[in-house]
């Protein structure tokens, strides 16, 4: 009786004929989602950017929005993500949207610093915290815990405003909430 049962159900009368799909309608994307800014920052209009005590003079003031970039030589995620980082810059001011890259690094001397620029001429100018043991106050000052992991991604606007603190590596996905940010949407 079960089997009567599925045949009949599958020769049962059909209902209005759907139409069938064309080949654009098969491969027609998603309409695209708007970028979660919210989300990928961890902190946001977090208060006026200030470099803490550096080694040297800082970087001068630009006139556009800045990403600053805070790693160390010994955190393999800053490094692995600095070729993704500075294509990305290269790729917004080719977009219209200008920001300036700047770069602190925490490693504990100049020297450590100095050896690993020495090997990795591709690395950009960076400037380096004058005392580690002056990063804690400065996280806390930039609206982030003192225990915040690299790398460090703070967007800072003309004004010298921090809009958006980003902790953690960036992924290939995330080029477009930057831009959004940058964007200030």
């Amino acid at each position: 009786m079960f089997t009567f049962l599925i045949f009949t159900a599958c020769s049962a009368e059909p209902g209005p004929a759907a139409k069938p799909k064309s080949r654009v309608d098969a491969v027609a994307a998603a309409p695209k989602k708007a970028v979660d800014t919210e989300a990928f920052c961890d902190g946001r209009d977090v208060g006026t950017f200030a470099w803490p005590e550096l080694e040297g003079a800082p970087p001068p003031k630009p006139a556009t929005w800045r990403w600053v970039n805070v790693w160390a030589t010994w955190c393999k995620p800053c490094i692995a993500e600095m070729p993704m980082i500075r294509e990305w810059a290269t790729r917004l001011g080719t977009e219209s949207v200008s920001v300036s890259q700047e770069f602190l690094s925490v490693d504990a001397t100049s020297a450590v610093l100095t050896t690993f620029m020495a090997q990795h001429a591709a690395f950009p100018a960076t400037s380096r915290l004058n005392d580690v043991t002056k990063l804690q106050p400065w996280l806390t000052s930039v609206g982030l815990d003192s225990s915040a992991s690299l790398p460090l991604h703070l967007f800072v606007d003309e004004k010298d405003q921090i809009r958006c603190v980003r902790m953690g590596a960036l992924g290939e996905n995330d080029y477009e909430a930057i831009k959004a940010v940058i964007q200030g949407k």
